[in-house]
């Protein structure tokens, strides 16, 4: 066993000096700016960002394929357009040329598994940029036929970008480099084909906006990929660190019934064996030290089961339970609930893998849980994809109606990036009211912390008659946070067991 766990270790290593010495030999690698994903991860971004790329760029030479293989039989072949005789030999095998590029990149891609543990970072980057490059000159070759032939080429170069640019993720200095390589050429091109002043003009104006876009575009991607990718290590360490604790405790639970019974045994020999008294007055001496130094070890067990309490009570809830309190429940007068939907989640669940939806729920929980800490808010229980947080308790505060609004703004932008990340048509619908409830703990085994109260029936109410990413609030709510945040005014709505409401929309801080 200790071979097997030997040999495993080594692997680890193997792998890890593997990625060290290519990170060493691709210099570029180490130029990337990652921050805020920390250091330790450097090889794992850039891999992931590299195959990232390549993917989309396999993708996007298949759709071109498609494209281009369309325009040969419409433009080149049916001649649809009325394409000049003496520019149709040209522009077919221009696109005939284009169409043999996108292919074997398409070919090459599908050939070039992106799970390959085998394959380099460099082996990805250098067929990706190979491929882009072939295609680039091609296409411009076609650009430069159609320019002469035709009044306007930006239409063809708008297409040209979206696919040399699809899902791009890259540093700043490798897309700026790639845009102007591109304006360069692309305006050669225009100079040489362009018939007078003005056609010049304006076709150098669309391309430069065009590109410009396009650098802008993949420059908010690579944000977007650096924050998601952070995001994840940081909920994937506390998922480990949660694990190795659990693990301790199972062990530490285990020793401790083993040593009692150790004990127990001893203590029925020295009952029985009344003619050694001496030898076993030493022996319980003995026992005596291993026993105050298993008290020490069950005092630093404690301390932990009372920061795992900590994480599923309030903390004073958890002292008033410590001490003895049974029926736990006090009236709050002034609090805010909030309650947070996640919609479009039930056909998410229904169309993706069991793993990758708990995944994306938990990664949006999470980042729920970040927020609740920041803005000191209890959190209450999640129930399937809906969020239940309150303000004002169990210690009472005069923010709480303004840190709770804070906090569901922040869940709103959260949900909406992800949203775009990952190509997932989900929103959130919040609602949010104030007023009193009654708090306490329910339950012998799996205890809870929970609310009761018109209040909490209300919040509920303003987050189901609310709509998708915005967030609905009582007039309670209006009254006491108009003077810090904007709102938009609702008509009146018939709210069930309230009858005629006038509610407002939360649209943000003043």
């Amino acid at each position: 066993m200790s071979e097997s766990k030997t040999s495993s270790l080594s692997s680890i290593y193997a792998v890890s000096e593997k990625q060290q010495a290519e990170i060493a030999r691709l210099k570029w690698v180490k130029n990337i700016d990652i921050a805020p994903v920390p250091e330790q991860h450097r090889y794992e971004f850039v891999n992931t960002m590299v195959k990232q790329n390549f993917e989309r760029m396999v993708i996007a030479s298949k759709f071109g394929s498609m494209v281009i293989a369309a325009l040969i039989i419409a433009v080149d072949v049916l001649n649809l357009p009325g394409l000049p005789e003496e520019s149709r030999s040209f522009a077919l095998y221009t696109h005939i040329a284009l169409f043999f590029t996108l292919t074997c990149g398409y070919a090459a891609g599908i050939r070039l598994n992106i799970n390959n543990p085998n394959i380099s970072l460099a082996a990805f980057f250098v067929w990706g940029n190979f491929f882009r490059g072939s295609y680039t000159v091609a296409a411009y070759v076609m650009f430069y036929n159609m320019g002469a032939s035709l009044d306007n080429i930006s239409g063809a170069y708008a297409v040209f970008v979206g696919l040399i640019s699809a899902g791009l993720y890259a540093n700043k200095s490798y897309t700026i480099i790639l845009g102007l390589v591109n304006a360069a050429v692309y305006t050669g091109v225009v100079l040489a084909t362009s018939q007078s002043m003005r056609t010049t003009s304006n076709e150098l104006f669309c391309g430069y906006a065009i590109l410009a876009i396009a650098v802008f575009s993949a420059n908010l991607l690579f944000q977007g990929f650096r924050q998601e990718f952070a995001m994840t290590k940081q909920v994937q360490d506390e998922r480990n660190k949660a694990e190795e604790l659990n693990t301790q405790l199972v062990g530490a639970n285990e020793e401790v019934s083993r040593q009692m019974e150790l004990l127990s045994e001893q203590a029925r020999e020295i009952e029985i064996s009344n003619t050694a008294l001496q030898e076993k007055t030493i022996e319980l001496e003995q026992e005596r030290s291993t026993l105050e130094n298993l008290n020490s070890a069950l005092n630093i067990e404690q301390h932990k089961s009372e920061e795992l309490l900590h994480n599923i009570l309030p903390r004073a809830i958890a002292h008033r339970l410590k001490s003895g309190e049974e029926n736990i429940a006090n009236h709050f007068e002034n609090v805010t609930v909030l309650f947070a939907d996640i919609v479009g989640f039930t056909q998410l669940s229904a169309s993706r893998p069991a793993w990758d939806v708990v995944s994306l729920l938990n990664r949006i929980f999470s980042a729920f849980d970040i927020f609740s800490e920041q803005y000191n808010l209890e959190k209450i229980k999640t129930i399937g994809d809906a969020y239940m947080i309150v303000g004002g308790l169990p210690e009472a505060r005069d923010d709480h109606a303004e840190a709770v609004a804070r906090m569901a703004l922040e869940m709103l932008a959260t949900v909406e990036l992800l949203s775009k990340t990952l190509d997932a048509p989900i929103a959130l619908r919040i609602g949010i009211h104030s007023g009193a409830v009654v708090a306490g703990v329910i339950g012998k085994k799996k205890f809870a912390y929970d609310l009761w109260g018109d209040t909490v029936n209300t919040a509920s109410r303003m987050e189901s008659h609310g709509e998708a990413g915005k967030i609905h609030v009582s007039e309670d709510v209006y009254v006491l946070l108009q003077e810090k945040f904007l709102f938009e005014k609702r008509e009146k709505i018939e709210v069930k067991g309230k009858g005629m409401m006038q509610t407002w929309f939360l649209v943000g801080a003043k």
